[in-house]
Parts: C-alpha cells; sequence; structure tokens
C-alpha cells in the first residue's frame, strides 16, 4: 500500500509524496506500439487554523483516503470530515474518507476534538490502495 504520512505538530504540518510508476502499452493503430511510465502521485497539503485542518489532496490512485490517527497513542481525540464526530482508535487511527475517483487539488475540511486542553499531535494520512 502506497502511503503519504504527516504529522500534525500540535495539529499542523505540509507534505508531498510523489511514488511508484506503471508502464501501459497500446497500439497507436499503425502498428507500432506506444508505452511509458506514468508516476502514480499522492500529494498532501495540511493548513491549520485552530481545531481544523484545511486539507488539499491530489491522488491519481482511485480509491485512495484519507485517515487519522493519534501520534503519541493518547486517548480522547475525536475527529470528522462532514457528519459526526467519531473516536479515534488510539492504535489504528480512524478512515475518514475513501474517494471513488482520481483527485487534483481538492479541498477537503477536517475537524478535531479533544477532551484534554493539552495540545495534542496527530498523524494524517493519505494512502493508495494498490502497491
Amino acid at each position: 500500500m502506497r502511503t503519504l504520512l504527516t504529522g500534525l505538530a500540535a495539529l499542523g504540518a505540509t507534505a508531498v509524496l510523489a511514488a511508484g510508476s506503471s508502464a501501459a502499452d497500446a497500439p497507436d493503430g499503425g502498428g507500432a506500439q506506444v508505452g511509458g511510465s506514468v508516476l502514480s502521485t499522492l500529494s498532501l497539503d495540511l493548513t491549520q487554523t485552530g481545531s481544523t485542518v484545511r486539507v488539499v489532496s491530489t491522488s491519481t490512485e482511485p480509491g485512495s483516503g484519507l485517515s487519522v490517527t493519534s501520534f503519541d497513542g493518547r486517548s480522547g481525540l475525536r475527529a470528522k470530515v462532514g457528519g459526526r464526530y467519531a473516536l479515534l482508535e488510539p492504535a489504528f487511527g480512524l478512515r475518514l474518507v475513501t474517494w471513488d475517483g482520481i483527485r487534483s487539488g481538492q479541498a477537503t475540511t477536517l475537524h478535531l476534538k479533544s477532551g484534554s486542553s493539552k495540545p495534542a499531535t496527530v498523524l494524517v494520512t493519505l494512502s493508495a490502495p494498490t502497491p
């Protein structure tokens, strides 16, 4: 599984990753084979405002998804992308959304909530389903 990880120091940071390639060969109609490599790209840009994080993502892999987990295993953290807040499992985190299609610089808003007044560090992950 290709994965992009970005740690949010007190809930904020930025990272970009481009990885992997796959070859494609197809006839051009004239009998010659046309082929080449196409990079698979995952890009994640995070901007924090209080407990809200603006996530701008790009993925050339259908089925890519956004997850979040506690960086230090702390319990009591909650997150949501639309809908209701869900508890982050300290050991495994929470898959917030999976996108069916290709994304190009599309924004999503991630809301975070803590049961404590102490700053929390979370790990935001953008991952693709294929190796």
